[in-house]
């Protein structure tokens, strides 16, 4: 499949991004995670039950029938749909019709993508095939959710007020990263609105004359593997394209330093929602 973005972005990419191999738990909690950079982690996903067993045929074995929310897009990109309310449009379906779907590339108007769907809460028969990996500390752990879906699937330019790590089973994930110091050039929506986290630029087909700033944005292209783990520090802007015609994910968020609300993405959305900022910092902060 080949991804638009890919020849835009060509003068304005950076680095690729390092790949590190099982590194030991203080290295990444001392080393890694402190120097609040993405990296991606390999040796460690290949370890898991889910990375061995969970195939189509696998999935509908244990998950069944059971109803699920599916979101919708007519266009693949998975974004708030500001006409309902900047919700995403969601559809219940049997989880075995929705694996249905993908297996047999059904064409239709439109497209579908099981997104961050708590395991715990939606899945628990898959609690046993996952691990919450070592580097995050247990005090600090928030939640782990389930992505399936297909080659197309976009989620578009955003940041999360967590830490992340976005682990690879089926597929591959194309993701761009731009650091939180290139807010400004990215145009987010307004500290106010109910999406502040998220672009206003569909960055595969940019309007220069509307958003001319981005043109000096520079960004990190990296491609996640089957087996491989990204961690994406609170606050980094990613969008994230599936490839290939089955995709799974599974991303664990944590709690972050009180100290990253005080930088220029938190300190923004503080300075004016702070009754929602301090909402968020309870649930994804470590207080």
């Amino acid at each position: 499949m080949t991804i638009n973005a890919q020849n835009k972005f060509d003068k304005t990419s950076i680095n690729q991004i390092e790949r590190i191999h099982k590194p030991q738990v203080d290295e990444f909690r001392k080393k890694i995670f402190s120097s609040r950079k993405p990296v991606i982690i390999t040796g460690t996903v290949t370890d898991w039950k889910s990375y061995s067993l969970w195939s189509i045929e696998y999935l509908n074995n244990v998950v069944g029938n059971k109803e699920t929310n599916v979101n919708i897009s007519q266009n693949k990109i998975f974004t708030f749909d500001p006409q309902a309310q900047f919700t995403i449009t969601s559809k219940k379906m049997n989880f075995t019709d929705f694996t249905d779907w993908i297996a047999q590339k059904k064409t239709t108007n439109e497209y579908y993508y099981l997104q961050q769907s708590s395991i715990k809460t939606s899945f628990p028969e898959l609690l046993p095939d996952i691990e919450v990996p070592d580097y995050i500390e247990q005090k600090l752990f928030i939640i782990a959710n389930l992505w399936i879906g297909t080659g197309g699937n976009i989620s578009p330019l955003h940041y999360d007020m967590s830490e992340n790590f976005l682990c690879q089973l089926r597929g591959r994930k194309r993701v761009l990263l731009f650091e939180p110091n290139q807010t400004s050039l990215l145009y987010p929506f307004p500290a106010h609105s109910k999406i502040p986290h998220m672009s206003q630029l569909n960055i595969d087909q940019i309007d220069i004359d509307k958003f001319p700033k981005f043109q000096k944005a520079k960004y990190i292209d990296c491609m996640l593997e089957p087996g491989e783990m990204l961690f994406i520090p609170a606050f980094w802007w990613h969008q994230v394209y599936s490839l290939d015609q089955l995709n799974i994910a599974i991303n664990f968020w944590w709690k972050t330093n009180f100290k990253e609300y005080l930088k220029p993405n938190g300190r923004r959305l503080v300075s004016q929602i702070p009754r929602l900022i301090w909402q968020n910092i309870k649930n994804f902060a470590g207080l």
